[in-house]
């Protein structure tokens, strides 16, 4: 019996070869680099006369590059088809849209043979995987179709037999099934809600911000039925409203843009790519900026100054909303940065080399405060002072400095940033400067006595000697007029002749 490890060999494949970035282009050229290869090693090639293609037969599969030869053939029909979508969802074509049908019935096909193949010389756990995969190729085929019930009983089949596969698997296999799971629950849930099952708004966002590899097709449909929803709603979105004051938003591309970023916003907190998705919504942000401004240019050339003003206004509103995304970003930033120094600390404090660097985060937390001064927000600003000066203590405790570390603790206590893990690091650093014999007393701080020192004591100095010139006024000097004698003409005259 073959053996062929179809999830493991998929996910490996995908994973190395661009679909972690959706580059269904490099995917594509890899599958057929590949192909070119299982060919050449099992002497398969096509020769270089007139073109006969050759059958794959179940003797041949006995091998298992034959089998790895479907697969690929498969793969490399679907990455085709998923990057005709990606084309797609920028510029419609029929042309490309035929193109997209033709390239998923050839995956469809290759994925047949597969099954058929490994149903005859495979084991048992190999044939369960074409079989699900098979049934996913289908699927894919039949939601670009629109065949709503076609396509959740081919998406149900399929998870059917990978739950199934989850039971017996290993760890390691476990990982890649249970991600093609997730991938297919929203897809099945799309189905149904086409079939008549009512799946709200944020449903469908959680949809559509499902990143997978698989999810181009399904992306591309809940976007038509988003935009549905968008337009319903863009009259209800015609103002915005910061610091009290309320701005009504004109432009129809502007109010589209600002609806899509507010969408992006309610998927996020589910979300685990979430800088990717503030990213994209500050994208739409910057799109209904430059609306906006065209507007505003277009009323200063035709002289209307006071429209000009009210569009300069919300402008400037927009403008302000992003600063505010842009600060939640950061601090999202920061506390992602901040789980790798939880399990340094100790190290730190007996005197041991340390990987992370604290002052990423401080940095990250002096660009947050410098954008909460342009917001003018003082509430959130003694807040980000306090973790600041946290992890300026971190910094200095990772370089040794436990007095200085010590005192920034302090500092943080008075900015009211006495959290339980400044609590322990401060019992930490007293027990650790008592082992040391050092007091942890602000006064015997380095700045703390420097500062005592101002100003400094004056104290008496040799003086510079200073010399005078006292002879000066009794020399006196020759008189040399009666050497300088008059020269007249002919004195130059007969200098022409040499003498």
């Amino acid at each position: 019996m073959v053996k062929v490890e179809i999830i493991e060999t998929v996910k490996a494949s995908q994973t190395q070869n661009g679909l972690r970035h959706s580059d269904y282009l490099r995917y594509r050229r890899y599958c057929a680099q590949k192909l070119r290869r299982l060919r050449k090693s099992a002497k398969f090639t096509f020769g270089r006369g007139k073109f006969q293609q050759k059958q794959i037969t179940t003797d041949l599969c006995q091998d298992s590059r034959y089998i790895l030869m479907l697969l690929y053939n498969a793969e490399r029909s679907w990455s085709y088809a998923m990057q005709l979508r990606q084309h797609l969802s920028l510029s419609s074509s029929a042309k490309a849209k035929r193109h997209l049908l033709t390239r998923l019935r050839k995956a469809v096909k290759w994925s047949e043979a597969l099954e058929h193949a490994v149903n005859a010389v495979g084991d048992v756990k190999s044939t369960l995987e074409a079989q699900a995969y098979k049934s996913l190729m289908t699927g894919y085929l039949d939601l670009e179709q629109q065949h709503w019930e076609k396509a959740r009983d081919s998406f149900l089949a399929s998870q059917a037999v990978y739950q199934r596969l989850s039971e017996v698997a290993d760890t390691i296999e476990v990982v890649a099934i249970q991600q093609k799971l997730s991938s297919l629950e929203p897809m099945i849930r799309y189905c149904q809600h086409q079939l008549g099952n009512s799946v709200s708004t944020q449903e469908l966002l959680d949809l559509k911000f499902s990143q997978s590899p698989e999810s181009e097709l399904l992306n591309a449909q809940i976007e038509s039925l988003l935009a549905e929803s968008r337009q319903q709603r863009v009259q209800n979105a015609g103002e915005i409203n910061i610091k009290g004051k309320s701005y009504t938003v004109r432009n129809e591309k502007a109010r589209l843009a600002l609806q899509k970023a507010e969408e992006v916003f309610m998927a996020l907190e589910r979300a685990s790519n979430k800088l990717d998705l503030y990213t994209e919504a500050f994208g739409y942000y910057d799109e209904a900026c430059r609306y906006i401004k065209k507007d505003k240019d277009e009323s200063q050339a035709s002289g209307d100054v006071g429209e000009a003003a009210i569009w300069g206004q919300l402008l400037e509103a927009i403008q302000q909303i992003k600063k505010g995304r842009v600060v939640e970003r950061n601090l999202e930033l920061a506390r992602q940065a901040e789980e790798k120094f939880e399990d340094e600390i100790d190290i730190a404090i007996k005197g041991g080399r340390v990987k992370g660097k604290p002052q990423e985060i401080v940095k990250i937390y002096d660009t947050i405060l410098t954008s909460l001064k342009a917001l003018e927000d003082d509430t959130r600003e003694n807040e980000i002072r306090a973790k600041r000066a946290y992890y300026m203590s971190l910094v200095n405790l990772y370089s040794d400095r436990l007095l200085e570390a010590y005192a920034l603790l302090q500092r943080c206590d008075e900015l009211g940033g006495k959290t339980d893990e400044v609590k322990v690091l401060e019992a930490k650093l007293e027990a650790a400067l008592a082992l040391r014999d050092e007091v942890p007393d602000i006064s015997a701080l380095k700045l703390v006595s420097k500062k005592e020192d101002f100003p400094p004591a004056l104290q008496p100095i040799s003086c510079k000697p200073v010399f005078y010139d006292l002879a000066i006024d009794s020399i006196e000097y020759p008189n040399l007029q009666e050497k300088a004698k008059p020269k007249g003409f002919f004195s130059s005259v007969k200098g022409w002749f040499g003498r």
